[in-house]
């Protein structure tokens, strides 16, 4: 079944890389969402451009965007801050690690590229759990 959240935005291909990638917003009340794309089909070829077409600026400060990577099974492969320009910081891993789980964009190998630290896998924060 899909998922409502989760937004594809589709456009006319341009040149650049064929990777797939992805917005995932966290807002205050936990709440979550996600846009993902093919990268050259988004203007820009960035993950900003990607969230303000799929949903438009953000609403409240303490709404937190995070750049995605995805799999060839559209799970994502990596999570960071990106052209998004909110932190992704190990305060941020159960609340991203939740919100991807319960999008179904969660795999144990997600990895996590934090700024106050070295990278997470997924696996290891599920182990915690």
């Amino acid at each position: 079944m899909a998922d409502e959240r989760i937004t594809w935005v589709r456009s006319n291909r341009c040149r650049g890389p064929r990777q797939l990638i992805g917005v995932l917003e966290v807002r205050a009340d936990g709440a979550c969402r996600a846009a993902l794309a093919e990268r050259a089909e988004v203007d820009g070829r960035c993950h900003v451009r990607l969230a303000i077409e799929a949903w438009g600026r953000k609403d409240a400060l303490q709404t937190r965007w995070w750049s995605l990577v995805l799999d060839r099974n559209h799970k994502a492969y990596t999570v960071r801050t990106g052209s998004c320009g909110d932190a992704l910081t190990s305060a941020d891993v159960p609340r991203v690690v939740g919100a991807l789980r319960e999008l179904g964009l969660l795999t144990t190998s997600t990895m996590l590229h934090l700024e106050d630290g070295p990278a997470v896998l997924a696996r290891d924060v599920l182990a915690e759990v």
